[in-house]
């Protein structure tokens, strides 16, 4: 956790992607059954480690679940708070698809991704905006050009990402 930074943007760089990527189907039962309640706990626990200057409030979190039957595969796409500073987030996109493993050795493939719409400096990207991926390892790494700031927009262009063609 960097206590340098805003109560947002730790809950979206660590706490989220941490808990989806370590206990995917505890974060499904749980965001399933308590909905808003679930991410309201995690991102007070996050508060909970930082001074009151760096706090930010909830309002404007959302989230909403999809699945994707022909890649048998569920997204849900959180609704961040609106940013207020650069590398928070306006929207993340927590891909769950098939458990695939090697037929040659007992390894299992990961099967969680998570794509960030992140706000970055207008002369970074012209719609100030781009998408990152911060993977199992908790690596913030680019993924793809910004969108406007669009939840359909930014959904297409996960499918985009996630499913090459």
């Amino acid at each position: 956790m960097l206590k340098t930074r805003s109560q947002h943007f730790n809950f979206g760089h660590e706490a989220l992607p941490t808990i989806f990527h370590t206990q995917t189907s505890d974060f499904f039962e749980y965001l399933e059954r308590d909905g808003l309640k679930f991410l309201k706990f995690w991102w007070n626990h996050v508060a909970e480690r930082l001074d009151n200057d760096k706090l930010t409030p909830f309002e404007g979190m959302g989230f909403e679940v999809r699945e994707v039957p022909e890649k048998k595969a569920k997204i849900v796409l959180v609704r961040f708070p609106h940013p207020t500073d650069f590398d928070e987030f306006h929207y993340a996109a927590l891909v769950k698809t098939p458990d695939k493993r090697s037929p040659f050795v007992f390894v299992k493939f990961p099967s969680t991704r998570v794509l960030v719409l992140a706000h970055v400096p207008l002369s970074q990207s012209d719609t100030g905006t781009q998408i990152f991926e911060i993977t199992p390892r908790g690596r913030y790494l680019p993924a793809g050009p910004g969108t406007p700031v669009n939840k359909e927009v930014f959904y297409k262009a996960v499918l985009k990402l996630i499913w090459k063609k």
